[in-house]
């Protein structure tokens, strides 16, 4: 069954009481656009109709707050979200009073809406004339929705639960609106309180911001209300700190402009990259990967306040803060209580930024080197087109006076040399039978199991890609001519 007859199934089922549609999917079917994340709020018996919705549709039940009766059902790519009237709420007006923005305080009674309910592969679909004329909207949200705002509804609502602040600029952030300055104002009161929330729901919150196509912009209104040095200190030591030479802002200034490059990038590879193709494929594939991969734009230069030196010429230094950079990835990410999984994306691309400038030398004198690119693709695996947007976005943030003519071209043509090699060298060998086997290389050089073998073996490879090898015969002749001598004190004794 669908959604829409789940529902219908439901209404049937809890016909004795009132249910309502509240929040985002009614804001967003008077945007005209399906949802795939439904809310219920009813009079009472939420938790039973959490139960039998389960039932009925082999879906997930969650219980979220069994003391408030709110539960969630997981049915494939839909969610339901029951609750019942909120504190002391007689009713759904009443019940609406305690949401954050106007926006999201409207509601529509479910038997109302239901036939005119029709499900497409994005989702819940109900035309905007279907919801209006039902319409339950006590703080105007319908107007503020027309005038593209996001009000908060009162300040002891907004301070109930802090995270409502992160909430208002990822709405911003989402659907381009703008916050009401009231509304403003009480957040830069209040931005220090945002810890109170805990740090798996802010990082919740920053990964949609991140997703979306305004990351950049939204890290700046962040920064402008005190809630980016609240949630990231680190980033204060960064504010005021120069980098004369390619670039033409402090690092903070840089790694937020980096961002916004990336939005752009993400929305379009090809305007930088003539041959785009594999980014949007890269960006295709890994859906997920894309707000940590902006996660990555902002933190590149995090390394840099204490890493700042200077020459004997007066020369700013930044030496090693791509590794003091993915060290601070570490400490943040268990702050903010990341995966294992995208703490590794981060850090990895943060530590690696700078390859790809350091092979640009290379490049200008008709480089690389196979081994210099086999080296990088070793470290960054199949996610090297990622590195090569971070590497590109860094560059476009960067304008200062020393910035070579031309290079965001050279970091183009450093890529289509890099993939070239990936395809014709790298995959063809990762995809092929090993030339050799452990057994053969303890044969030839007459040792045991140990280190040593797996050593070897990982020698061979790296040479076949390299070029050096190419058949059995060549990769015998590398290990016997090679390793000899390092394989005298593993010998096996007669």
């Amino acid at each position: 069954m669908n959604p829409v007859e789940l529902l219908k199934k439901l209404s049937k089922r809890m016909a004795k009481s009132a249910i309502y549609v509240a929040g985002g999917p009614v804001r967003d079917w008077l945007l005209d656009k399906a949802v795939k994340d439904i809310d219920l709020v009813m009079s009472e018996e939420g938790i039973s109709a959490a139960r039998y919705l389960a039932n009925v549709s082999s879906g997930s039940f969650v219980m979220l707050d069994e003391g408030f009766h709110v539960a969630r059902v997981v049915v494939k790519e839909t969610s339901f979200d029951f609750s019942q009237y909120r504190g002391d709420a007689t009713n759904i007006e009443e019940d609406l009073s305690y949401r954050d923005f106007t926006i999201n305080a409207m509601a529509i009674p479910l038997d109302l809406v239901l036939p005119h309910l029709f499900y497409t592969q994005r989702g819940v679909v109900c035309p905007k004339d279907a919801v209006l004329p039902h319409l339950v909207d006590p703080f105007e949200g319908r107007k503020d929705l027309e005038k593209r705002t996001i009000r908060a509804i009162s300040l002891s609502n907004l301070s109930q639960d802090p995270l409502r602040m992160l909430r208002a600029f990822r709405f911003k952030a989402i659907l381009g609106f703008d916050i009401e300055p009231k509304t403003l104002e009480w957040i830069k009161g209040m931005a220090d309180g945002i810890c109170r929330s805990a740090p798996e729901r802010i990082s919740t919150e920053l990964d949609k911001i991140m997703a979306s196509s305004r990351a950049g912009k939204s890290l700046m209104d962040l920064k402008a209300c005190g809630l980016l040095m609240a949630i990231i200190p680190e980033t204060e030591t960064m504010e005021g700190v120069e980098q004369p030479g390619f670039h033409h802002l402090d690092v903070l200034g840089h790694l937020i402009e980096t961002v916004s490059s990336m939005d752009a990038l993400v929305e379009d590879p090809c305007i930088k990259f003539p041959d785009c193709g594999p980014f949007r494929q890269w960006l295709l594939a890994k859906s997920q990967e894309i707000s940590w991969l902006k996660w990555a734009a902002f933190m590149h230069d995090f390394g840099k306040p204490s890493k700042k030196g200077m020459k004997e010429n007066g020369r700013v230094t930044f030496y090693e803060h791509d590794k003091e950079g993915a060290r601070m990835v570490k400490a943040v990410s268990r702050r903010l209580r990341w995966s294992r999984q995208k703490t590794k994306f981060v850090a990895n691309l943060v530590r690696l930024h700078m390859r790809p400038f350091h092979l640009l030398n290379d490049l200008r004198r008709s480089g690389p080197s196979k081994r210099a690119m086999r080296r990088l693709l070793d470290e960054i695996g199949e996610d090297y087109p990622a590195l090569f947007l971070l590497s590109m976005a860094d560059s476009m943030a960067g304008c200062g006076p020393m910035k070579p003519e031309g290079l965001d071209d050279e970091i183009a043509k450093l890529f289509n040399r890099i993939h070239h090699f990936y395809l014709k060298s790298l995959k063809p060998v990762e995809e092929s039978p090993p030339l050799v086997k452990g057994n053969d290389v303890m044969e030839i050089l007459g040792i045991g199991p140990g280190p040593l073998v797996g050593q070897v073996l990982k020698a061979v490879k790296e040479a076949q890609v390299e070029g050096v090898v190419s058949n059995r015969k060549q990769a015998l002749a590398f290990i016997e001519e090679g390793f000899k001598e390092e394989a005298a004190p593993f010998k096996k004794k007669a």
